[in-house]
């Protein structure tokens, strides 16, 4: 399969109703250079495809990454899977959904275990693969990868009703 066909799958995988299922958006082996570049650009939020949400608001995800929400409505123990510092999709998450940059989330992070608020911090991962097949693996995990770096092993969550490829996203990697 070629790069850009693949990208082009990537990209184009959506949630539908609520199911694990992925869809095509387009044709397969068809898409536009934007549709793809907004799937690079974009940060998908994604999940174990065990995991019944398909949609998040973003004020319930801030609080799922600062610790405040520490179980799914199911019950099961929420485990977040980041990236590790100086990468452009946690640097777009953290301002994004936080509001904060780096250094404000990681105090954060020290304060709210130091006062005995946090039981465990985000598990700290080098790549998106890794991310992904963490999220594969832990049932409660969330995390995210960019939008072309989505693959069938996990499942992407709408963020205020809308997905990665989507124009009104919102989760965005800063400009260049």
């Amino acid at each position: 399969m070629s790069k850009a066909i693949s990208l082009s799958l990537a990209a184009a995988i959506v949630v539908s109703g609520g199911g694990a299922a992925a869809r095509l958006a387009t044709t397969q082996g068809t898409s536009s250079r934007a549709e793809v570049a907004a799937a690079h650009e974009s940060v998908a939020i994604i999940v174990n495809n065990e995991n019944k949400l398909s949609e998040l608001p973003i004020g319930e995800l801030r609080r799922m990454l600062l610790g405040e929400v520490t179980r799914w409505p199911d019950g099961r123990k929420i485990t977040i899977a980041m990236r590790e510092s100086g990468q452009p999709e946690r640097d777009a998450v953290l301002r994004l959904v936080c509001r904060m940059n780096d250094q404000d989330f990681t105090r954060y992070l020290l304060q709210a275990a130091y006062r005995g608020e946090l039981q465990g911090g985000p598990k700290l991962l080098d790549t998106s693969m890794g991310v992904r097949r963490f999220v594969f693996n832990v049932p409660g995990a969330i995390g995210y990868v960019r939008g072309d770096e989505v693959d069938g092993s996990v499942k992407v969550l709408r963020i205020g009703g809308t997905v990665p490829e989507e124009p009104a996203f919102g989760l965005t990697l800063r400009a260049r």
